[in-house]
């Protein structure tokens, strides 16, 4: 598995990787590939005054609570939970600064994420996200860009706590017949962190 991936799973999920030298050279078949253009968001801009009132507070609330229902699922390693807050089509970009960042898809984004949760969860690990800022960039009646900036933290074993990174994403969210999903997401924490 390439570093970039190594790094992309330690940072994005609760997850640990078993032992083993990661190399920068070998590939990860069929898990991520290179997203070279995206990048954080790191800039704030708005086209318009983020305090205008011309939404719909339902749907609103109802993408802030997927948001909270995206930390609350990836916290408690429940991947069923987690993916079911994606669209069938969902893409995934993940990385840590300085690494080339790798984006995830389909049923390989299902099966790895599913996989590198059971994993966490017998870790000893356990994560906590406080997703503190939500920004709504945009809003439609079907559509929405959010800015999501958070910290993620860390306590082993019941003993030990850290932080482990303060966390930057960026999610395109749509509504469909079954209310709003995550149509892609990018998790780019603002530190790299152990695996």
């Amino acid at each position: 598995m390439n570093k970039v991936v190594a790094a992309a799973i330690a940072v994005s999920l609760p997850v640990l990787f078993a032992g083993g030298a990661v190399s920068a050279e070998s590939a990860a078949p069929g898990v991520g590939s290179p997203a070279a253009t995206a990048a954080p968001l790191r800039s704030y801009a708005p086209d318009r005054n983020p305090g205008t009132t011309d939404f719909d507070v339902t749907d609103r609330m109802a993408i802030t609570n997927l948001i909270s229902a995206y930390a609350f699922a990836y916290d408690n390693t429940d991947a069923d939970a987690w993916l079911s807050l994606f669209t069938p089509d969902a893409v995934f970009v993940a990385a840590v600064p300085g690494q080339t960042p790798v984006s995830f898809t389909g049923d390989a984004f299902r099966t790895f994420w599913t996989k590198r949760m059971a994993e966490f969860r017998t870790s000893g690990n356990l994560r906590r996200h406080l997703m503190a800022n939500v920004l709504f960039l945009d809003q439609t009646a079907d559509t929405a860009h959010v800015s999501v900036v958070g910290l993620l933290t860390n306590a082993k074993d019941g003993k030990t706590f850290t932080a482990v990174s303060s966390l930057n994403y960026e999610g395109w969210i749509e509504k469909g017949p079954d209310g709003w999903k995550i149509r892609r997401w990018h998790d780019f924490p603002d530190a790299a962190f152990p695996e």
